[in-house]
């Protein structure tokens, strides 16, 4: 009787979350103004463009360099209701996408319920994913393919009998090819993709033929998707050509840009973006520092909740990390592969830019795939899984109530 009633109060908790957390996104989405924002204009041409005259825009305007995949789709569903913020609703379920994908790789390393779920609560809950179901823009489904693309990862390192290996490379390839067709960010899972294969093909008794092959059809299938991509960034001298970007690396900040601390106990929970890289992916990843969705007030109650939750979690992420360690150093490897990527990126990003927005850890949003394995990790015995969970709860509704767009702020007009 009693596991009967945890299991209808674990049921209730979990069709309440995604409840709570799709009403969000659709009630953000219908009020939120599509063309708002920094590049929030360009992402809408983009979609519209396709939607009148059903090809691909030049590669000439303000974000029609980008590959053309998160538009087809946005042009596909618009196509319902021939009304631009119809594709706005996409996002709400593409971040859905993303905390089941997640979990599926949560439930595949720790093969524990809870740990599972609070790994995806852990997602449902971040300041930093529900920024974006509001708005028209192709972060989100980049982000869901590089998640996609390490999951399988996962999934490749820890088939102990090996025998998965075509269908893992097949899901890796599709991932890859779909990721830069949607944004260039799928760069970023190369390191651990190459250092996935690489695991396994240094085992003893691994089926080293058919890792090889595997390996070099998921490459030569990245690349030949890549080209097109490529030549339309060269025509269009954006970030979507690596050599164009590459040519522009000159740090044009000050050193103490990158190690700055003096937001903490200034804090400062708006600002860090223009003299701090440490303050400003903060700020993006534990509450709206930014302002993408929220008005600007000096000393917000509810920011300042959510920017001190993550002196709370990010311990519990670190701390669960090194438990994976422990246990197991391949998904160790393939996770933290995963978080230096992003965090070498978004060095590099900011080295290249001296741009407020740079300082977004929005733009390496795969980063969250080390913190939710670490907070699932973190909650190895009933006690710790009781504290995360509450503190979780606490920040899904914070964030909620925070995020829920009123009529009168900025976005909407």
């Amino acid at each position: 009787m009693i596991n009967f009633v945890k299991r209808n109060i674990v049921s209730f908790l979990i069709a309440l979350v995604v409840i709570v957390s799709v009403t969000l996104g659709f009630h953000n989405a219908k009020l939120y103004v599509p063309n708002h924002g920094f590049d929030g204009s360009g992402h809408v041409y983009y979609i519209q463009y396709l939607f009148d005259n059903k090809q691909i825009p030049p590669p000439t305007e303000w974000e029609t360099h980008q590959p053309p995949l998160y538009y087809i789709l946005g042009a596909t569903v618009m196509s319902f209701t021939d009304d631009i913020k119809t594709p706005q609703f996409l996002n709400t379920i593409i971040l859905w996408l993303i905390i089941i994908i997640v979990g599926i790789g949560l439930n595949r390393v720790f093969k524990n319920k809870v740990q599972t779920l609070l790994g995806m609560l852990s997602l449902a809950a971040l300041p930093m994913l529900n920024i974006f179901p509001a708005m028209v823009t192709n972060e989100l489904l980049s982000t869901f393919f590089i998640v996609s693309a390490v999951v399988a990862c996962i999934f490749l390192v820890t088939d102990k009998d090996q025998t998965n290996i075509f269908r893992i490379s097949i899901w890796l390839l599709l991932s890859l090819v779909l990721g830069i067709w949607t944004k260039i960010s799928i760069v970023t899972a190369l390191p651990a993709i190459a250092i996935s294969y690489a695991l396994v093909f240094f085992r003893k008794k691994s089926p080293k033929k058919h890792l090889f092959i595997s390996g070099i059809t998921v490459l030569v299938a990245f690349i030949l998707a890549y080209i097109p991509i490529f030549i339309r960034g060269a025509n269009s001298n954006s970030p979507s050509n690596i050599v164009n970007t590459a040519s522009k690396i000159s740090n044009k900040l000050p050193a103490n840009f990158f190690y700055r601390l003096d937001w903490i106990p200034k804090v400062d929970m708006y600002n860090t973006q223009y003299y701090s890289l440490l303050g400003g992916a903060w700020n993006s990843f534990w509450s709206d520092g930014h302002n993408a969705i929220t008005p600007f007030v000096p000393f917000h109650k509810k920011a300042f909740i959510l920017w001190s939750l993550g002196f709370v979690l990010l311990p519990f992420s670190i701390y669960g990390l090194i438990q994976i360690h422990k246990k197991n150093k391949h998904i160790s490897i393939v996770i933290n592969t995963v978080g230096i990527s992003m965090l070498v990126m978004y060095v590099l990003y900011n080295i290249m830019s001296a741009h407020y927005s740079a300082a977004r850890l929005t733009y390496e949003m795969a980063i969250i795939i080390p913190y939710s394995f670490g907070i699932a990790a973190a909650a190895n015995s009933k006690r710790k899984a009781l504290i995360i969970a509450m503190f979780l709860f606490l920040q899904f509704t914070i964030m909620v109530s925070f995020y829920w767009i009123v009529s009168w702020w900025h976005v909407t007009s």
